[in-house]
């Protein structure tokens, strides 16, 4: 697919990590907001039990999938430098289940390795294109643009820099919200947090995590896009089923579920 794609209303959904129950939450909800696209800004796999059946959901739904450093690191091993104990135990169980020795699996597998971590889109041909990246403008796969970036204002401006565009949308920390440059980061904290963007002003745009929130509420998020504004969804679902399937999956660690509940 082209990196330029011509669109109009996007779903963003961003860092789902196996978690099959809150995709499939968010995509009834997508479903009911008549939406042009769904976009994922990468992370299919890691932490959670179901890879096989959201790679499934996420290939037949998703417009656009980027890759991100979870997916990068079940494709290659030296991508998971820095990863801890609980996410290298979650690539060996995804690569278990996934396993590549399996003829019916090189799908997957042939799938992952066409993703790239960064892309631009165009959501109709009058507007402005827009940069979409995993992780930062600077560093598209692996770099982490907390909220606490706003004290380290060099270092949030350098991706500003880095930004081909005047907007930006992101995944890769599990905390919705954006930083408008020159700005703190502000959280989307409500059930329907919008921004209204400002046409002179550029910005970095978190659109959340579907399945593994980080920001202490335990509800699934995903953004809205339609040009002008963006809009954040929060959603139940079934976090006890989801945390159950973590602690049946010996090859798991408990406390990738446990966390599920606890929203960080």
């Amino acid at each position: 697919m082209s990196p330029k794609t011509t669109l109009l209303v996007i779903a963003f959904i961003s860092d789902i990590h196996s978690n099959l129950e809150a995709l499939q939450v968010a995509l009834l909800d997508i479903d009911e907001q008549e939406v042009d696209a769904i976009v994922c800004l990468g992370d299919v796999v890691g932490y959670g039990a179901d890879p096989k059946e959201v790679i499934d959901l996420v290939r037949s739904r998703c417009t656009l999938t980027l890759l991100g450093n979870h997916d990068a690191a079940l494709l290659d091993d030296q991508q998971a430098f820095g990863f801890n104990e609980r996410a290298l135990r979650a690539i060996d169980y995804t690569r278990g289940c996934l396993d590549p020795e399996v003829e019916a699996n090189h799908e997957y597998w042939d799938w992952l390795g066409g993703l790239v971590p960064a892309m631009a889109l165009r959501i109709h041909e009058d507007a402005e294109e827009v940069q979409l990246v995993h992780a930062s403008p600077r560093e598209p796969l692996t770099e982490y643009l907390l909220p606490a970036l706003g004290k380290s204002p060099e270092k949030l401006q350098a991706n500003f820099d880095a930004a081909a565009h005047r907007l930006t949308f992101f995944g890769h920390t599990h905390h919705p919200g954006w930083f408008k440059e020159g700005s703190a980061f502000v959280r989307a904290t409500d059930d329907q947090s919008e921004l209204t963007l400002e046409p002179d002003s550029r910005y970095l745009i978190n659109v959340g995590s579907v399945g593994q929130p980080r920001d202490s509420d335990s509800r699934l998020c995903y953004a809205l896009w339609n040009g002008a504004t963006v809009r954040w969804r929060r959603l139940d679902y079934d976090r006890e089923s989801a945390r159950e399937k973590i602690h049946q999956a010996p090859a798991l660690p408990d406390i990738l579920g446990d966390r599920l509940l606890k929203g960080r």
